[in-house]
C-alpha cells in the first residue's frame, strides 16, 4: 500500500470526523484528498427517502456519511417495519461487516435528508485500520456511538413509559441540535416521531398532551414541538 494513500485518507477523516454532528461538509472541502485517493474512495449523492444501503446487501464497500441524516429500520417477516435508530453524518457504515465474518446488512439505511457519502475500498480501508491506530480509533468510536444507541434503546423498551420515551426523545433532539440557549423546534410528524419511539401517533399525542400540562413544552397548529431553554432545563433533570 501506498504510505502517501494512508497518510491522504487521515487527513480526509481528521477534516470529516472533525465536524459537529450534522455538519456541511461539501465536495470542494474534500477534493484535494479525493483527487489524489481516487479511485480507492468515490463520492456518492443519496436523495432523500433512498437507500444508503438495503437490508440483506453484502458488503461491497466501506461507506462514510460525511453530511445530512440518516436512519436504520428493521423489517420483520410480516412486513411490518420499524424504526431503529436516526443518525447524524460524520459517521461510518460496514465496519462490523468488514472485520466480522458476516458480511451482510440487516437493516434498510435510508436518506432522512439529502446525504453525502464516500466510498471506501475495502481492502483499502482494512490495511489502513490495520496500519494506523488514528484510523482504528474512528473505527471504535463509531462502534461505540453504536453500542450507546443499543443500550439506550434496550433501556427505553425495558423501562420507560411513553412520557419518558417522550422526554428522552426531546432531550436527544436537544443534545444533536447543538445543547444551544435558544428554543428548540422539532418539526418531524408525529407519526415520524411515534415510528422513532415504537408506539403510535394516539401514545405521542397524549404523552405530549402531559408534557404540556407539566409545562416542558408547547406545540403549534402544524404539530410543531417548542422548547424553550428554561423547558429544557426541566426535560433534562427529568431525563437524569
Amino acid at each position: 500500500m501506498d504510505n502517501r494513500h494512508q497518510d491522504d485518507l487521515l487527513e480526509l477523516l481528521r477534516l470529516v470526523m472533525g465536524q459537529t454532528p450534522g455538519g456541511t461538509m461539501t465536495v470542494q472541502q474534500m477534493q484535494p484528498y479525493l483527487s489524489r485517493l481516487s479511485p480507492l474512495v468515490t463520492v456518492h449523492r443519496v436523495r432523500k427517502g433512498h437507500n444508503i444501503v438495503r437490508m440483506f446487501e453484502s458488503l461491497q464497500s466501506i461507506i462514510l456519511v460525511v453530511q445530512g441524516e440518516f436512519y436504520l429500520t428493521r423489517s420483520s417477516d410480516s412486513g411490518m417495519s420499524s424504526m431503529v435508530a436516526r443518525i447524524w453524518a460524520p459517521e461510518f457504515l460496514g465496519i462490523p461487516q468488514l472485520v466480522g465474518k458476516d458480511k451482510t446488512f440487516y437493516s434498510n439505511i435510508i436518506a432522512s435528508e439529502n446525504c453525502l457519502t464516500l466510498h471506501i475500498d475495502c481492502g483499502f480501508f482494512d490495511q489502513c485500520m490495520r496500519s494506523s491506530p488514528e484510523v482504528s480509533i474512528h473505527c471504535v468510536n463509531c462502534m461505540s456511538r453504536s453500542m450507546e444507541r443499543n443500550y439506550r434503546q434496550i433501556e427505553r423498551i425495558s423501562f420507560f413509559d411513553a412520557t419518558e420515551n417522550l422526554i428522552a426523545y426531546l432531550y436527544r433532539k436537544w443534545v444533536e441540535a447543538g445543547a444551544r440557549e435558544e428554543t428548540l423546534c422539532i418539526k418531524e410528524k408525529h407519526s415520524l416521531i411515534a415510528n422513532e419511539l415504537g408506539c403510535t401517533v394516539r401514545t405521542v399525542c397524549r404523552a405530549l398532551n402531559k408534557l404540556k400540562e407539566q409545562d416542558m413544552c408547547t406545540t403549534d397548529r402544524a404539530g410543531h414541538i417548542y422548547c424553550t431553554p428554561q423547558q429544557m432545563q426541566r426535560i433534562q433533570r427529568a431525563y437524569r
